[in-house]
């Protein structure tokens, strides 16, 4: 093997950039050069000058320790591959400098092959405890050291391969997760988790065409005007409008324990499940929230922008709802169907002809827990198109929220 010339590495170039690719090729190719770094700890030159010539020999890099302290900060700040322990070593024995050697986080892994001259089983037994993972007697075979520390480098290395391949794992699986956390994140964006646990389960697994069917509070929301005030500005401008709208409606739902199912242009469809709580005040108090707090809320954000205010109508209805997944295997959606749905929305069509910000049906008023509870107005027996007999509305003028 042709070895650099160092000095000349060193002396002769004064650019950081260069010495330091200079640094990283002398490092490859001396640490391709040797078999595996091994720190010796011994006082006796003798010992160890014959541990470090075997080793040597056979294509081993060796460092030499010859007290404690000194095999401590050897080996913390370069931790070998093996270490050779000698007990009797001056400033702390050789099992003070295991016991030290585990308190390090780096070295801890680090094989320790105590070399002593004691043989008897207590001296054995007191090593290994100390941390000792061999233990040879002096005066040794040069085939058995051999053999030994041939045996525990490669164990360390594969060790170390393992812990790699461990450690690349882990970070694919977290990389995994995190994607996958992403996905259900995105995912519950699109199909609501209370959509999800409506329909009795949380994962992936709903069919196309596989609906439940629970009793709802139904609320439908439509922004008055909303086609002559889209036509007075660009499409941009409406999508950050109904972005900016829904943000703010979105969580009044939420808030009484409601999920929006659905966004049809400006409206909003949201469902109350009646499955924990039967009464149906819930959908009631939404639509009262939305008239007397966070749209007027909204509407003085809008006005100290230089923007006109907004209305909106609310209808709410109570009745039997499928819901389900709808579509094809290439498209599919969060969908709820049935005639409580189809009446909410003409309650919300109704308040534009009765100039009535909230109108409900009877069975939603009839379902309140406590009447009194709010100020309401029949509106009489109330002909829907598409329904064969006539329905009782109220329109809610006030109430809790």
């Amino acid at each position: 093997m042709v070895w650099p010339n160092l000095g000349l590495l060193r002396g002769r170039h004064k650019h950081g950039l260069y010495r330091n690719r200079c640094s990283h090729y002398i490092w490859r190719v001396m640490s391709e050069a040797y078999k595996a770094d091994i720190l010796i700890v011994d006082d006796v030159v003798a010992n160890f000058r014959v541990l470090e010539g075997l080793l040597s020999g056979e294509g081993y890099k060796c460092r030499v320790a010859r007290n404690g302290v000194t095999a401590i900060r050897a080996a913390e700040s370069k931790p070998p591959d093996l270490i050779m322990l000698d007990i009797t070593v001056p400033e702390m024995d050789g099992y003070g400098i295991c016991r030290r050697l585990q308190e390090i986080d780096s070295v801890r892994q680090v094989p320790i092959i105590v070399v002593s001259a004691l043989d008897n089983t207590t001296d054995k037994v007191k090593a290994f405890k100390a941390g000792g993972v061999d233990y040879v007697t002096k005066p040794f075979q040069a085939e058995e050291v051999l053999a030994r520390v041939g045996t525990h480098v490669e164990m360390t290395r594969l060790q170390r391969r393992l812990a790699d391949s461990n450690a690349a794992l882990e970070a694919r699986v977290e990389e995994r997760t995190r994607e996958m956390t992403e996905q259900i994140e995105l995912f519950q964006k699109f199909v609501p988790d209370t959509f999800m646990k409506a329909m009795e389960g949380t994962e992936f697994d709903v069919v196309e065409g596989v609906a439940r069917e629970e009793r709802f509070t139904v609320l439908c929301c439509d922004i008055r005007r909303f086609t002559n005030f889209s036509e007075s500005i660009t499409c941009t401008q409406v999508y950050r409008f109904l972005n900016s709208y829904f943000a703010v409606m979105e969580p009044g739902v939420r808030e009484y324990g409601g999920f929006v199912y659905q966004y049809v242009g400006d409206e909003i469809m949201a469902l109350f499940n009646l499955v924990e709580d039967t009464y149906t005040d819930s959908g009631v108090r939404a639509a009262l929230a939305f008239q007397k707090r966070i749209l007027p809320d909204y509407n003085e954000g809008r006005a100290r922008a230089g923007y006109e205010p907004i209305e909106v109508g609310v209808g709410v209805n109570t009745g039997p709802v499928a819901i389900g997944i709808a579509g094809t295997p290439h498209r599919m959606d969060a969908c709820a169907f049935g005639g409580a749905v189809n009446l909410a929305a003409r309650c919300q069509s109704l308040t534009k002809e009765f100039k009535a910000p909230i109108i409900i049906t009877e069975e939603t008023y009839s379902n309140v827990r406590d009447q009194s509870k709010y100020e309401v107005k029949s509106l009489g027996d109330i002909e829907i198109r598409g329904m064969e007999e006539t329905v009782p509305l109220y329109e809610v003028l006030d109430g809790e929220i």
